[in-house]
């Protein structure tokens, strides 16, 4: 979730510098917002809370379905198709290990914990460690670094690169996306060409 937030600061840091505003986001309205802001926080009480066992990965899961969900109704927007991408990456690796599988060797890579330490960890709702029994491993996290001292999947960067595109594209000012809408967004300069003064030779 920290990699996520961090791809949204820099979406909005990119799309400002590239002369969008804030405003312009309520110029396209995103659908199922309520669903976006019921699943993230279903995934933060699952982690905030450390719920364990089945009730922990139900919540988890259902995030992640209400996420996709969200995805797929604004798959409209530019950057969404690779949001939902890696949403579904992340979904399908945590349904078939009942919850995602960290690789011990990323941990130490990143930083997070030594060899030692690494039993000890508490993983959470969502995590645990990768054992021989997990399939699909290479959607897991097992992704090091370092900087964040974090290690994710190959899910959370793909999704964390539509995220920052979703933001810095909906910043930025709406394109006119008909004829007429080009020809209505000329008529204002062009008729400011036409009552310039004009220059002649005496």
């Amino acid at each position: 979730m920290s990699f996520t937030a961090l791809a949204l600061v820099l979406g909005i840091v990119g799309g400002i510098a590239a002369g969008g505003r804030l405003a312009n986001v309520t110029r396209r309205p995103l659908e199922l917002v309520w669903l976006l802001a019921l699943s993230v926080a279903l995934q933060v009480v699952a982690e905030s809370l450390d719920i364990h066992g089945s009730a922990g990965l139900a919540m988890v899961l259902a995030s992640y379905v209400g996420l996709a969900a969200f995805a797929i109704a604004n798959i409209r927007f530019v950057g969404m198709p690779v949001v939902l991408v890696g949403l579904l990456c992340n979904l399908v690796v945590i349904t078939a290990n009942g919850g995602m599988p960290v690789r011990e060797d990323a941990i130490v890579a990143a930083g997070a914990a030594t060899r030692d330490e690494i039993r000890t960890l508490e993983f959470g709702a969502k995590r645990h460690l990768e054992d021989r029994t997990d399939v699909v491993t290479f959607l897991g996290d097992i992704v090091p670094v370092p900087p964040t001292r974090e290690v994710l999947s190959f899910g959370d960067l793909i999704l964390a690169a539509g995220v920052a595109d979703v933001i810095f594209r909906l910043l930025k000012p709406a394109e006119p996306r008909t004829r007429r809408e080009r020809r209505d967004r000329r008529e204002p300069a062009r008729a400011a060409g036409l009552r310039a003064p004009q220059l002649v030779d005496a």
